[in-house]
């Protein structure tokens, strides 16, 4: 392989630029306001000191434009970005690369040697959620037992996961697909995803007059107010309640393949851009710029209240409750609760993320807060808003 010396003097040059680029493009980082209470709700999830939550958030900021540079240098190389603590405590932007001799990009940023481009994930990725869509001759679910699957760029990876006895049939899956066996992770996962359906964003609403889920946020579509949720929470057409009484009806509803929803209620009840911490406070809906990934993210359900956690994959597919793949769905390491789907996600900027999806809830138990290895999944807002044309309703 030859040295980074033997480049032409030409991509030596470009080296030099790319690292001034990095050096000059993000000396400075503008500091945009962080809500006090959701700061200290993240510190006490995530483990993270003032320091570290600090350092994380500012790499927050700047990751996005730091990765698009890191892209475009590397080219097809490229292969992922994350922000990550380190064994010293040290929080860093990583970013990876299948070249190996690819110069480092700047101050501030770990450059990672990997195997596979992200390009290559993203393709192995793509060839399970084909192979998910259609079905093996003779066997009504092929995907039974199979958890979820997502790129994971720290592990340079799709990881694969799923329960305990479903090995073979992840194997098969995999080589039905075509996806290649070397870029693929299978992990074991002993709780399956569950539909958290038992309605401002966090409260209870019903269905029909029974208990079902959470509101996401209010929206509008035209002069009709309303609010998104989970897909899984009920058909179009089926009546919504509030504090005992009917206030609208589930417009439309998409479970599964995607995991959306919205429900349009009367003029009379009023829409608000807040987010309940089920502690006698609010958050407010500022926005619905899409966080980076690792970035930290809350969530607000009637089950389990107000919980914070990491972004840790992104355009995830998951087998919610054995019902077929959901795909594109958000992973993160908050924990959630029966009841609590459909409930809203924001970020420490109060910018709306998604509503939740589903959790990997143990058998016989309410939630999985507190329990080893919890994800919960919600799918992601904009998609939301641009496939019904509504607007959501901010400060």
């Amino acid at each position: 392989m030859p040295a980074v010396q033997s480049w032409p003097r030409l991509a030596r040059a470009r080296i030099v630029v790319s690292s001034l680029l990095f050096l000059t493009a993000f000396g400075a980082a503008a500091s945009p306001s962080v809500n006090p209470a959701l700061r200290s709700a993240a510190q006490r999830d995530l483990g993270l000191s003032p320091t570290q939550l600090d350092r994380w958030l500012q790499l927050e900021r700047e990751a996005p434009q730091r990765a698009a540079l890191a892209q475009r240098l590397l080219g097809a190389h490229y292969a992922g970005s994350w922000i990550e603590r380190g064994d010293d405590g040290a929080v860093r932007l990583i970013v990876a690369s299948s070249d190996p001799r690819a110069a480092k990009l700047g101050p501030g940023v770990e450059l990672r040697q990997v195997r596979y481009s992200l390009a290559e994930l993203e393709a192995a990725k793509a060839r399970l959620d084909a192979g998910a869509r259609l079905r093996l001759p003779g066997i009504t679910r092929p995907i039974d037992g199979l958890y979820a699957w997502h790129v994971d760029q720290a592990s340079n990876s799709v990881v694969v996961r799923m329960a305990p006895q479903a090995l073979d049939r992840a194997i098969d899956f995999a080589a039905y697909s075509g996806a290649d066996s070397g870029v693929l992770r299978l992990e074991r996962m002993d709780v399956a995803p569950q539909a958290t359906s038992q309605v401002y964003t966090g409260v209870a609403y019903q269905k029909n007059g029974a208990p079902s889920c959470s509101v996401g946020f209010a929206v509008r579509q035209g002069a009709t107010k309303g609010f998104v949720t989970a897909g899984h929470c009920g058909v179009a057409g089926e009546s919504i309640w509030m504090d005992g009484a009917p206030i609208g009806h589930i417009v439309a509803s998409e479970f599964p393949v995607a995991d959306r929803a919205w429900v349009a209620i009367g003029d009379q009840h009023e829409v608000l851009p807040l987010v309940t911490n089920y502690a006698g406070g609010f958050y407010f809906v500022r926005g619905s710029y899409e966080s980076y990934h690792t970035s930290v993210v809350c969530r607000s359900g009637y089950k389990t209240g107000y919980q914070c956690g990491f972004v840790n994959a992104k355009n995830v597919t998951v087998n919610v409750g054995g019902n077929g793949p959901v795909y594109g769905l958000t992973q993160t390491t908050a924990c959630a609760g029966f009841g609590d789907s459909g409930g809203g996600w924001i970020d420490v900027g109060e910018q709306a993320q998604g509503v939740t999806s589903a959790s990997n809830i143990p058998a016989g138990s309410p939630h999985n807060c507190g329990m080893f290895g919890a994800m919960t999944w919600f799918q992601p807002v904009n998609p939301i808003l641009e496939q019904y044309g509504l607007t959501l309703v901010t400060l």
